[in-house]
């Protein structure tokens, strides 16, 4: 039972106890009354035997018949008490009646729910035709744009040639679900339900009728079902048709009651999981397989562990895929981008092999190394970053705050300013009068910016171009792009998948638009026949020694081993270059912040030693 349905429950409290609540008034006049009437009673009584204390005999009415009994009776005989006779004929039509009503009710319950089922049916097959044809406009817009970019990079092409000539106990939240079910018990939602899955029963009895149509790509459908522990469950599952979700439930066993198509706002599950949740999943996984279990029940395993969101709805979807007799690899490739284009490749491989649980260790590995080269470059960013906002921070407080005061000491004393002191002043004022107009421009200039590096292909390879070429930092982006490519590419190698397909996952794993092109130019010389080590020839972004150890693995047909040797050897330069900026970026920026704040303060000092020699003289 989770937070809300705690909250929830003094509300079924109150509702239950409305009525109770309501006749509290009535309780309250009838038990005044009744007080009353005992009070009348007793003061009557004592007048009666004050008055009259003799006993007086009733009288017989003149005309009053008098009943003669015969035979002797004893008064020590019990009293006989007229027994109520029961009818079975009279009990027997009540029974018949109440059967009748149920079944007159249910009879009308399946009406309704033929008549919703009937609605369901139409809202899915506009829902499939709107599906279509969002889906055909999105493809239509992706081929548009990629013909654009395609042309782009063509016309570039061409201008660079011409220069030149990618079992468990019961919890306490347990009991109070108990007893929040007992509470909100209702016999006619029951006889609804079953109406329900009587309707879904009938309607999916031939599984070649309209309702079995499969849409284009897989949607969410919404489902309420009983599940094994006797518990309602409200749900949502990724499929193609209704048709699959109902036999899919009913092989979990479940009680399907009622099946929906989520609204065309909700569609596959598409988001990326992070790389820390990825290790653990493929760690477990692999755990499971090696223990013996099958595929399908250690995904259902995993998704039994996995708390609500949107990785238990993946998992999830990837389990009902396993159940309707697709491979890991091709659930996996249904979410879309939510796992990576290497794990599905290398997955896809290893389900051609045998080797799965080797592939997911190594996938494991692999990810876990990248996520510490990442850590490793967050936090060798982070600490400059946050020094330099702090920097600016202090440096636009002091001419904000503190140089109006001097100024005005200034003007008082009418003190002659040094060339320093002045361009601080006029500084100052500057911001002082544009101070929302430049906040402004420095909000819209980040906005252009990320929009521009998000969406335009020539704007990022620039920026990118610009920052590889700064040194150390330029470095930094070098090797680390260097050691994903080399692991990626080793990887790919080893576990025997071909070079066209390697570069087109090769050019999915980097977001770098230097060293997309540089595998973009390797599959064309590829196709023409050409070397893999042509296009890394004399690369500024490729370094020397990385193409050499390239072209020995190449033509020694080794180059998988040669490609690990490129990653150890680059992931060690990258390591120590962090370090070396780490050790250097303190004392650089400790520097960098005297000459800012000590040159503020000096332009503001050196006229007061000015105005103490004249006032000395």
């Amino acid at each position: 039972m989770n937070l809300i349905d705690i909250l929830l429950l003094p509300f079924v409290f109150i509702y239950r106890g409305f009525m109770s609540i309501l006749l509290i008034p009535y309780y309250i006049v009838s038990g005044i009354m009744k007080k009353n009437d005992t009070k009348n009673k007793q003061g009557i009584s004592q007048n009666i035997s004050s008055s009259n204390k003799k006993a007086t005999i009733p009288e017989i009415k003149k005309g009053e018949k008098i009943k003669v009994v015969k035979g002797v009776r004893s008064a020590y005989d019990t009293p006989k008490t007229p027994q109520v006779e029961t009818d079975p004929e009279k009990l027997k039509k009540e029974r018949q009646e109440n059967i009748k009503k149920r079944q007159k009710y249910f009879d009308k319950m399946v009406k309704k729910a033929r008549q919703e089922e009937l609605k369901r049916i139409e809202e899915q097959e506009k829902l499939r035709i709107e599906n279509e044809k969002r889906e055909k406009e999105r493809k239509q817009r992706e081929l548009e744009k990629q013909k654009k970019e395609d042309a782009i990079e063509a016309e570039r092409d061409k201008k660079e040639e011409a220069l030149k000539a990618k079992g468990e106990p019961v919890t306490f939240s347990d009991k109070l679900k108990r007893f929040y079910k007992k509470l909100t018990y209702n016999p006619k939602e029951e006889v609804e339900l079953e109406a329900k899955k009587a309707v879904l029963d009938e309607q999916f009895k031939d599984k070649d009728s309209k309702t079995a149509s499969r849409l284009a790509k897989p949607i969410l459908f919404q489902y309420i079902a009983r599940n094994s522990k006797g518990e309602l469950e409200k749900s949502t599952i990724e499929a193609l048709s209704r048709v699959d979700v109902h036999s899919f439930l009913l092989a979990e066993g479940y009680e399907v009651y009622e099946i929906t198509a989520a609204k065309p706002k909700r569609d596959i599950i598409t988001y990326k999981m992070k790389k820390s949740k990825l290790i653990f999943y493929l760690s477990q996984l692999s755990a499971y397989l090696k223990s013996g279990i099958a595929l399908a029940e250690a995904v259902k395993i995993l998704e039994e562990q996995t708390k609500k969101g949107n990785d238990k709805n993946v998992w999830k979807a990837v389990y009902y895929d396993l159940s309707m007799g697709d491979v890991l690899s091709v659930a996996m490739e249904k979410r879309k981008d939510t796992f990576p284009k290497l794990l599905i490749n290398m997955i896809k491989t290893a389900e051609m092999t045998g080797n799965l649980t080797e592939t997911l260790d190594d996938m494991v590995e692999y990810y876990s190394e990248s996520e510490t080269n990442r850590k490793q470059m967050k936090s060798a960013l982070t600490y400059p970053i946050v020094i330099l906002v702090f920097a600016i921070i202090v440096v636009v407080y002091i001419l904000l705050f503190t140089i109006p005061s001097f100024a005005g000491i200034y003007n008082e004393m009418d003190a002659e300013l040094p060339a320093i002191t002045k361009f601080i002043l006029n500084a100052s004022d500057f911001l002082q009068a544009n101070v929302y107009i430049i906040l402004f421009i420095i909000i819209a200039i980040c906005a252009v910016f990320i929009y521009a590096f998000k969406n335009s292909r020539t704007f990022r390879k620039n920026v990118q171009e610009l920052t590889m070429h700064i040194p150390v930092f330029g470095d930094i982006i070098i090797y680390n792009e260097i050691t994903i490519f080399a692991k990626t590419f080793a990887n790919l190698i080893n576990h025997n998948i071909f070079i066209t397909d390697s570069m087109e996952v090769l050019s999915k794993i980097t977001n770098n638009e230097v060293y997309k092109k540089l595998i973009y130019e390797t599959a064309k010389n590829l196709n023409k026949g050409d070397s893999i080590s042509k296009a890394f020839k004399d690369h500024w972004a490729f370094p020397i020694i990385a193409y050499q150890m390239l072209l020995t693995g190449e033509k020694t047909g080794r180059l998988g081993p040669m490609m690990e040797r490129v990653s150890d050897y680059y992931q060690e330069q990258h390591r120590a270059i962090i370090n070396q900026m780490k050790a250097l970026i303190e004392p650089i920026i400790i520097v960098f912040l005297a000459v800012i704040v000590g040159g503020i303060l000096l332009a503001v000092i050196i006229p007061m030693f000015g105005m103490y020699t004249s006032m000395q003289q």
